[in-house]
């Protein structure tokens, strides 16, 4: 099995990305493809004093950066990193990619050269947020503009997902929402409400509001992409903004015990966004991770490992086999009932 790392993009290109896949080397089984320029992947691999040899290195001029359009990867930059990386996974080259640049590009270029899974009307990038218990935030985004209709593709998408990767028999799907009566929400919330609530194949448990998602309300949690990036990015804000003042405070007390000090810091780690690697992006034939843009090699590290039980868990092959059963086109054609679930 073989997981190529586009090295070039985010924010700390290429040395820290490098050091991740060094790190990662040690849990994981895949053989690491390093994507980008190959001078600059071997002056980090010798940095780190790791061996060339342990690595495939496939050079690649072009670099997509994060002031780039979405349309870039399959336009302008056909040779940068992330196209080159994305290309390979296409050709059979690897079982999965990561990559930590420009959210747009990437999903574009996933879309367009990885390509869908027949009948997925649109992939969706999916975080897994580390609350009492692992909530999947879905879509986060990638798409910003949804219909309805997409609003059940990604239930149905995030289910199979929660089912084969994380064991749950029967994962519940909640749509985000500004209230739990029946009547609240936008008319979009409200229309995708009534699909899930008709549809067999989703265990629909209702609305859940933003303060409930930490507090085990659902393991599924369907939005825009739009709203659910806005989520995401305000968790990780606030969460860091809390562990650091508790921690700050506790120090400035004076008397913290070495107990308290690890306690603290283990809550740290575990809302740490590092610690997660990245959002998985699904609905395409071949898994794709998408790393945070200011990833450390930490969070490369976790991404890596994201990638490969991703790839293991096969989870491409239940979507396949499960939307020709769904045959949402169909579906989407009879306004939203399916007659071929009778």
């Amino acid at each position: 099995m073989k997981i190529i790392l586009d090295v070039m993009g985010g924010d700390n290109p290429p040395e820290a990305i490098v050091r991740g896949a060094i790190m990662a080397k040690e849990s994981v089984s895949s053989r690491i493809v390093l994507v980008g320029n190959e001078t600059m992947i071997r002056e980090a691999l010798a940095k780190h004093g790791a061996d060339e040899n342990d690595f495939d290195i496939v050079h690649s001029d072009g670099v997509i950066t994060m002031e780039d359009g979405p349309m870039c990867i399959v336009q302008k930059k056909k040779d940068s990193s992330m196209a080159k990386a994305l290309t390979l996974l296409a050709q059979g080259e690897g079982d999965a990619c990561v990559s930590c640049g420009n959210t747009g590009a990437l999903f574009t270029g996933a879309t367009l050269i990885v390509r869908r899974i027949k009948g997925v009307r649109r992939a969706a990038l999916a975080t897994i947020m580390p609350y009492d218990n692992d909530v999947m935030l879905i879509d986060s985004g990638a798409n910003v503009t949804v219909t309805a209709d997409y609003l059940v593709h990604f239930a149905y998408l995030g289910s199979i997902y929660m089912r084969k990767v994380y064991g749950l028999e029967a994962p519940r799907v909640a749509i985000i929402n500004n209230g739990e009566e029946k009547h609240k929400g936008t008319p979009l919330v409200l229309e995708a409400r009534e699909l899930m609530l008709g549809d067999e194949y989703i265990n629909f448990v209702g609305s859940v509001e933003g303060q409930e998602l930490p507090y085990a309300k659902c393991d599924i949690a369907v939005c825009d992409g739009f709203t659910g990036n806005v989520i995401l990015k305000t968790s990780e804000g606030l969460s860091n903004y809390i562990t650091d003042a508790a921690m700050a405070a506790i120090k400035a007390a004076g008397n913290a015990s070495e107990e308290v000090l690890e306690a603290m810091e283990k809550i740290r780690r575990r809302f740490d966004s590092t610690e997660y690697g990245g959002a998985v992006m699904i609905g395409l034939t071949k898994p794709v991770v998408k790393a945070h843009g200011s990833s450390d090699s930490n969070a490369i590290k976790n991404a890596l490992i994201c990638a490969e039980k991703y790839a293991k868990s096969d989870v491409t092959s239940d979507i396949e086999k499960a939307f020709e059963v769904l045959d949402p086109l169909a579906q989407l054609a009879n306004g939203g009932k399916n007659d071929s679930k009778k």
